[in-house]
């Protein structure tokens, strides 16, 4: 399960870089949530927000990004069958 989220991790690394109208707050949240999802797979708990960061991040790509929506939401339900 943690190789598969890696891959997702790179995933939306990729898919972020390619945004070119990515404002600097949302490129900021969402190397703050890689860097939370990275926190997490070495076994420290997660931050109790780290699944509604997410859910408001998918939301707000829904209609201009929907790929790189669907690789946070893959994410999410990664996170979920981990416990997390």
């Amino acid at each position: 399960m943690h190789d598969e989220l890696k891959s997702k991790l790179t995933q939306l690394k990729q898919a972020i870089g390619n945004i070119d109208t990515l404002d600097d707050e949302s490129r900021a949240l969402l190397q703050q949530l890689d860097q939370d999802i990275k926190t997490v797979l070495t076994g420290e708990p997660a931050d109790v927000s780290l699944n509604d960061r997410l859910e408001q991040q998918a939301v707000e790509f829904d209609s201009e990004h929907p790929k790189t929506s669907a690789v946070i939401r893959d994410i999410m339900d990664m996170l979920a069958r981990m416990g997390i």
